[in-house]
């Protein structure tokens, strides 16, 4: 990467992107290693986000004391403002709870009274935290650090002071994080005070405790709910009287709650002589995360000059003592965990940004164009093994790949889905509102069979006259077609309400076509249909996550139905695998059988993740590209001079050796407003780098992209074209 001044700060290497900006680890003229925040340049000229930074200097400035990160510096007025504070290397409270334990009574005290201190400094500074969560306290060496004071709030004439948070976030917005939010911050009963950081602390020990958050997990409305009403659950924290204390921390009541000080004398009383984050498993923990990044910036610094790619470690021996990682490539770094607060505050390249230079690249070759019309409005492009589907305004086709030269085409065709040597459409007569499935042969699209349409199914009640839904899913498994005919919710209303037509499902035999059973549901939209191990998994939508009903695929019979389950329609009884799930802040990797993420790692704003291989995970973010291990969710690489190019379900282009993207030419740098779209970057999966690139005129990043055995063809506007690697 390039290497860039801030002050008297210059950069390492880039810790991570967030929404506001980036950071970056930087080095004093001192030697003094600090993490250097950076706010995008195009938030930079908006008033509010400005003021955002300027607030987070001016609350963090006040507070001082032993367990509170320092801001060391900053430079708020800048024309890139940026912010430097005191680096931090280990993990979060979370990740640290998750390798190694829930802590015992003396280990719990200790890390209570810690916080409890920490609470106190800000507390004595004039100050609320607000937003006191797992991900906000980092395991140091030096005991846990309480960090990212972007919502903080004055508490009346104390020493420090904000401007008015309605100013700043619009009025009714929640501030703070559910399951660490006071009842006080949900229902705005009271002005925020020092209490809501003692309910959070009361929460943060309970999870240290036991492992499980005390208001539980789920959707937002079910946790704000458990917090409001229901009483926590401390089950399994030590005996003694650890229960009766977090209780009274949890109360919904703030004059229910202790101080922060009180709650540093209650800990403090009952702490061993060697606190918890000096335990071998936990300084273990610690290394391991500051050799791995230190070994990232290893590499990253000897690939300087070839691109903005981040590379991660190469196959090494054994990692260096704790000691000697102050020594690797001139600098202890800090482990990717462990900035994760910091990147809620994050920048932009600065205003001239140098972009290395890659001296030679290769070019791939353009094979054929074909006018196919705009995809983008329901539209669907199909890369097979040895085909390519184009499906728009009711036309489906079937295009050789490396001649575009069309092997035949159906008129009426809804949904195209092609397994195998058949391609399964679902089809619509002219003038009929009942569409009917039919299965064409892949190589000369004869008809195998077709269903008949639904209004005449024998499985249908008689007497069943209202019709079907306009808008339809199709799966199969190996034996059975499913056809879910509903209704799309068209007002807010009818969200909240479930007000609209009932979905229905229709089962068929997969060789025959035969109608095998029927089954209706609720009047619910249907947001997407999986079929796995046997069966048929419905997502149906609500107010917020719907229930995901489960099919048996040869009788329909509802073998389960799962609440909340359409947020992830593919974690189901039956089902295999591991699949990744993007949040707002982070991505996950979940097993379908049991439903539980073997990994969470944070990244803001990641629009899709998609698996290349078994061994990577793409996730492409409005700030770039991202590529993480499977196994671990460890970063392998990351890039910010390229975007995502996507399919049209909206996942980034991905395969086992290749990513896809859009971004300028070589060795050019992206400009300030945003990254050149001159042409395609073929991406090495394992390393980021460049393998190749083309130049394609009318790309854009919403361009609809499909690949396979080395070919690359997007669409342009109404042209489809078609690229060959060299």
């Amino acid at each position: 990467m390039g290497r860039f001044e801030f002050g008297e700060y210059r950069t390492l290497a880039l810790l991570g992107a967030g929404g506001m900006g980036r950071a970056y680890l930087a080095r004093s003229g001192s030697g003094r290693l600090v993490v250097v925040k950076v706010m995008h340049a195009h938030l930079a000229a908006e008033p509010l986000f400005r003021e955002r930074l300027r607030r987070e200097v001016q609350a963090a400035r006040a507070v001082t004391g032993p367990f509170t990160a320092a801001v060391l510096d900053a430079a708020p007025q800048a024309p890139l403002p940026w912010l430097a504070v005191e680096y931090c290397a280990g993990p979060t409270l979370s990740e640290a709870v998750a390798g190694c334990g829930p802590l015992a009574s003396d280990d719990l005290a200790s890390l209570g009274a810690a916080l409890a201190e920490a609470l106190t400094a800000i507390h004595a500074a004039g100050l609320a935290h607000r937003d006191l969560k797992p991900a906000n306290v980092l395991v140091t060496g030096q005991g846990p650090r309480v960090i990212d004071f972007g919502i903080a709030k004055a508490l009346g004439d104390g020493p420090a002071s904000a401007p008015s948070d309605e100013a700043l976030t619009g009025s009714g917005e929640m501030l703070g994080s559910t399951g660490f939010m006071a009842p006080e911050q949900m229902t705005y009963a009271t002005e925020p005070a020092a209490a809501c950081d003692v309910f959070a602390l009361g929460a943060l020990l309970a999870l240290a405790a036991t492992g499980r958050r005390p208001h539980g997990g789920g959707t937002t409305p079910q946790i704000v709910y458990r917090t409001l009403h229901e009483e926590p659950d401390l089950a399994g924290v030590p005996d003694g009287e650890w229960g009766a204390f977090l209780t009274r921390c949890l109360s919904k009541r703030p004059d229910g709650r202790p101080t922060a000080a009180e709650a540093l004398d209650w800990c403090a009383a009952r702490a061993g002589e060697r606190p918890w984050w000096e335990r071998p498993e936990v300084t273990a923990l610690i290394d391991g995360h500051e050799e791995a990044v230190a070994r990232r910036i290893a590499v990253s610094a000897d690939a300087d000059g070839e691109g903005a790619t981040r590379v991660g470690p190469p196959p090494a021996p054994a990692g260096p003592s704790r000691r000697r990682v102050f020594a690797w490539a001139g600098a202890a770094v800090t482990a990717a965990a462990g900035v994760t607060a910091a990147v809620a505050l994050l920048g932009d390249e600065p205003g001239t940004r140098r972009q290395p230079v890659t001296s030679s690249w290769r070019t791939g070759t353009p094979l054929w164009t074909r006018e196919v019309g705009d995809l983008e409005y329901g539209g669907a492009l199909t890369r097979t093994a040895d085909a390519l589907y184009v499906r728009l305004d009711g036309t489906a086709r079937r295009l050789d790949p490396n001649t575009g030269a069309v092997a035949w085409e159906f008129e009426g065709a809804a949904d195209v889905l092609p397994s195998g040597k058949t391609v399964y459409v679902t089809y619509s007569r002219s003038g009929s509102s009942s569409p009917e499935v039919v299965a064409l042969d892949a190589a000369n699209g004869t008809e195998r069979w077709r269903t008949g349409a639904l209004e005449s199914n024998p499985y249908r009640p008689y007497g069943f006259y209202s019709p079907d839904g306009p808008s339809t899913l199709l799966a199969v498994t190996r034996r059975t077609a499913c056809l879910v005919t509903f209704a799309e919710y068209d007002t807010s209303w009818a969200r909240r309400t479930n007000q609209g037509q009932r979905w229905r499902a229709y089962g068929f035999d997969l060789p025959t076509g035969a109608p095998l059973w029927f089954r209706s549901g609720t009047a619910a939209q249907v947001t997407a249909l999986n079929a796995a191990g046997g069966r048929f998994a419905l997502a149906s939508a609500a107010a917020t996550f719907g229930p995901l009903y489960v099919l048996h695929e040869r009788t329909g019979e509802e073998e389960s139905s799962i609440p909340d389950g359409s947020a992830t329609p593919e974690v189901h009884p039956g089902a295999r695998g591991t699949r990744y799930y993007t949040t707002r802040t982070s991505v996950r990797r979940v097993n379908l059988a049991t439903g539980k993420a073997s990994w969470t790692r944070p990244l803001e704003e990641a629009r899709v993740v998609s698996p290349a291989g078994d061994e990577l995970v793409v996730a492409s973010t409005a700030d770039g590209l991202s590529a993480l291990d499977a196994a671990d969710g460890d970063r392998r690489w990351w890039r910010d001079d390229v975007r995502a190019l996507t399919t049209p379900d909206g996942h980034p282009l991905a395969d086992a050796t290749a990513i896809y993207a859009t971004g300028p030419r070589p060795g050019v740098s992206a400009t300030s407003a945003g990254v050149s779209t001159w042409g395609i970057h073929v991406l090495a999966a394992a390393t980021g780098r460049l393998r190749w690139a083309v130049p394609v005129d009318g790309l854009t990043t919403m361009s609809y992209a499909a690949a396979g055995d080395g070919l690359i063809h997007v669409c342009t506007s109404t042209t489809l074209q078609t690229f060959r690697g060299p």
